[in-house]
């Protein structure tokens, strides 16, 4: 790849990561300030899902899976752009989150704090947009890798309890990530099935 090859690469990727994550980061910050489901109406309720499906892990973890896949050349580049758009779009998330903080202005965070938040928050989001990033990259090639993504539903369901299931956006979560799970499957299913047919008719 040229260089001004790279340069139109991370153009597209900077356009990306300040369109797209900035949308996750509102809707992210959207889903912490939800009214009571009760006296939603039908257009907040479909606001409020889509915000609470891009404010949780698997949300966060797909869009590093689309990062690697759209702009990964190589492994190690899809790796870095994965972790870069999370950690770009956290950042994002913090600084708009701070005008909707619903604690009053002399409440300062100390050290220990800080260091707690950059810590569990930046170290699981470049954790997570390396192995997303990796995996969107290598989806094409090795279609096996996509199993991590029911693995993490999983243990998001089961992170989430019944509580996944006490209210209607929670269902409505909840009967998303099952979907998902069962569609990726049937596409297993599908790659196999189409193998056995390669080797039967070259047999």
């Amino acid at each position: 790849m040229s260089h001004k090859d790279k340069q139109k690469v991370w153009v597209k990727f900077i356009i990306f990561t300040l369109v797209v994550g900035g949308i996750v980061a509102v809707f992210s910050v959207m889903s912490d300030h939800l009214p009571l489901v009760t006296s939603m109406t039908i257009p907040e309720l479909m606001v409020s899902y889509v915000a609470i499906m891009l404010n949780s892990l698997p949300g966060w973890f797909i869009m590093a899976m689309v990062v690697g896949y759209v702009f990964g050349t190589r492994t190690r580049q899809a790796a870095y752009f994965g972790s870069l758009y999370i950690v770009s779009s956290i950042t994002m998330y913090f600084v708009i989150g701070h005008f909707y903080n619903d604690q009053p202005d002399s409440v300062v965070w100390g050290l220990k704090d800080i260091l707690y938040t950059f810590i569990t928050w930046y170290g699981a989001s470049v954790v997570g947009g390396i192995i997303g990033g990796i995996v969107g990259f290598l989806f094409t090639k090795k279609p096996f890798v996509l199993v991590t993504l029911p693995a993490g539903l999983l243990l998001q369901l089961f992170l989430n309890g019944t509580r996944g299931w006490s209210d209607i956006l929670g269902m409505a979560q909840s009967v998303t990530y099952c979907l998902i799970i069962i569609s990726v499957f049937i596409y297993f299913f599908r790659l196999k099935t189409i193998k056995n047919k390669k080797v039967k008719q070259n047999a």
